[in-house]
């Protein structure tokens, strides 16, 4: 009996010892980047090239830039806010107060949620209050610098990551190249080069500023290191919204790249946690609590208006799908994806459904790699989580997209980007990977950083801007709207009579496209009635500006400079023209059965006051009344 102990009992201590083995070389090979504490060396004096290679390269795609002046929503939180030019003592007024107030002078709730991002708004007025005055320049400078700083932090926060992956040169680490690839990409332009994008800029360094710091916390929970990542990623919120989806990165960082320890993880979450109901808190006592359900009636502050449940899905689905294609080619490129650069797509036509096929297989690859802690499934989780807020699915942004939206979400796409040229493609290809891997760098910085060195003279002036727009969203009512303004406000400071009349044209084009494509616009109308009465002034042909004049009131008969420049009009020797005018649009609005119809008597009484005697005016003004 014993000796047939001896003989059995060896067998299965050998076996259990193999597959201990076997599941230890399985464990290892899936947590390989997983060992060790995240800090591990001294970032600035081992990289101190790679910083100056980051800055240099920031500065050099973006100099350009440096003498242009405002543009877009600049004036609103800039040129014409209230608060900003009071300087530092608007400092209060901007924290306590919803973003948009300082322009319009009173909350208002023109988008889905409000907005609250005083930080950014901050800077511009502690810029006002140190030079006194309004200074573009200086504005891009901050930009380009603060830029510079996010792709260094990134590489900070990656260098932690990636602490386990030794590459033979440091040009060709993970967090090199994913910082390069994040400062040239193109998608960025936006951001940088309008002054206004400062919020984006700031989010994201300020998000990654709270990561970097969580990660230390998570080396030897010292509490200094959480306090910074709290205050960092207050920071980041109080720039912009988007930074509150670091509350579910910085715990998705934590897992995927350390051997988690849950306790002090849960320490760190709920302390992020208690600094996000803080900044909510904040948010909804200034701005107001988000009315999910409210509905906006301007289609240019929800583009979806009109939209069936089926379309609305559809059309977010075919931009959530632009954004990917974006990301690996991005061109062309738009500031303006308004109603309706983006069209109507039902969720059943092809790109939606395409797309859909798409988010759905990242969501599988994402979630298919998080017990080995893949690093593509940690990169598309990224993405996921960080497009979650700008996706137009969790609450109604104003527009169908913008490439600004994804400055945050775009580090995912750099870091997969890297980690594919850095380490999977040289083990793809073992004979010549490493040649293969290096012309694929240079290939996409080259490619990247020159369209973006292309790309930033756009920002020069509204002008240049907007006829870059109407080139790519051709079917956006506000690019031809904008475009049609721009070249107005050219004709105005214009001096040669020819010149001046080829920009009216000009300006006539753009403004009926956009009445095509929104016949009910507000600016579009008001363009062609400015263009109609400045065509007035240059030949004094009234039938050509009846003709013209008459569409505008009919769509919008609201518009108060229609008044100013009929009262213009009196006593000019065109009553024999002007009194029928007045007298067949006051009628036509009559016939109609909305808000329209309430300024029959407007025109009415313009007809009425130049000929008081006339039967038909008296007739039609007491139908009128």
């Amino acid at each position: 009996m014993t000796k047939r102990k001896q003989i059995i009992t060896p067998a299965p201590q050998k076996k259990d010892t193999e597959l201990k083995m076997l599941h230890s070389d399985v464990k290892a090979s899936r947590i390989e980047h997983t060992a060790g504490i995240f800090y591990k060396e001294p970032f600035f004096k081992l990289h101190w090239l790679a910083v100056v290679v980051i800055f240099l390269l920031s500065i050099g795609l973006y100099f350009t830039c440096i003498s242009y002046n405002y543009v877009l929503d600049d004036q609103m939180v800039i040129t014409d806010n209230a608060y900003t030019k009071k300087g530092f003592s608007g400092i209060w007024d901007i924290l306590t107060t919803e973003s948009f107030q300082g322009y319009f002078g009173e909350k208002k709730e023109l988008v889905q949620g409000n907005r609250y991002r005083p930080l950014s708004i901050i800077t511009f007025a502690m810029e006002y209050g140190i030079l006194g005055k309004l200074n573009p320049s200086f504005s891009h400078i901050i930009n380009i610098l603060l830029y510079a700083f996010t792709g260094v932090i990134l590489m900070m926060v990656l260098n932690m990551m990636f602490r386990n992956f030794k590459t033979v040169s440091w040009w060709m680490s993970i967090p090199f190249l994913a910082a390069i690839i994040y400062i040239v990409h193109p998608i960025h332009t936006e951001a940088v080069a309008n002054i206004k994008g400062r919020d984006e800029i700031m989010s994201m360094l300020f998000s990654f500023i709270a990561l970097y710091a969580g990660l230390r916390f998570m080396d030897h929970k010292q509490k200094t290191w959480l306090g910074f990542s709290m205050v960092a990623y207050l920071l980041g919120l109080l720039s912009k919204e988007n930074a509150i989806t670091f509350l579910g990165v910085i715990p998705l960082t934590v897992y995927f790249f350390s051997d988690t320890d849950w306790r002090r993880l849960r320490t760190l979450f709920l302390w992020l946690t208690a600094t996000t109901v803080i900044y909510l808190l904040l948010r909804f006592n200034t701005a107001g609590v988000p009315k999910f359900g409210q509905e906006i009636n301007d289609v240019m502050n929800n583009p979806f208006l009109g939209m069936t449940a089926i379309e609305k899905i559809g059309s977010i689905m075919y931009t959530l799908g632009k954004y990917v294609a974006l990301m690996f080619w991005p061109h062309p490129l738009s500031h303006d994806y308004y109603p309706y650069a983006i069209p109507k797509a039902s969720l059943f036509t092809l790109i939606p459904l395409l797309s859909s096929v798409l988010y759905i297989t990242l969501l599988f690859t994402g979630f298919r790699g998080w017990v080995k802690k893949s690093v593509y499934s940690y990169s598309i989780l990224y993405y996921l989580v960080t497009l979650t807020i700008v996706s137009n699915i969790v609450i109604n942004l104003g527009t169908f997209m913008n490439e600004r939206f994804i400055f945050m979400a775009s580090a995912g796409f750099c870091i997969a980007a890297a980690y594919f040229i850095s380490v999977h493609l040289p083990r793809l290809l073992p004979s010549g990977g490493s040649l293969a891997s290096m012309i694929l760098l240079i290939a996409v910085v080259t490619g990247f950083g020159a369209k973006t060195y292309v790309r930033v003279p756009v920002w020069k002036d509204a002008l240049s801007l907007n006829e870059a727009a109407v080139a790519v969203s051709s079917n956006s009512a506000r690019a031809n709207s904008f475009m049609s303004t721009a070249l107005f406000e050219k004709y105005r400071i214009t001096k040669p009579a020819d010149e001046k009349r080829k920009l009216l044209d000009q300006a006539a084009f753009y403004g009926q496209k956009a009445v095509k494509i929104l016949p009910e616009y507000q600016n579009a109308n008001l363009m062609l009635i400015g263009v109609a009465s400045e065509r007035y002034k240059m030949d004094n042909n009234i039938n050509e500006y009846i003709k013209m004049m008459k569409p505008c009131i009919m769509r919008r008969p609201d518009i108060s400079f229609i008044k100013e420049f009929s009262d213009y009009l009196k006593g000019r020797g065109h009553d024999g023209q002007l009194f029928p005018f007045y007298v067949s649009i006051g009628n036509e609005l009559l016939t109609l059965n909305d808000r329209r119809r309430d300024f029959a008597i407007q025109y009415l009484t313009y007809a009425y006051e130049i000929h008081p005697d006339n039967p038909t005016s008296q007739r039609s003004t007491r139908i009128g009344l």
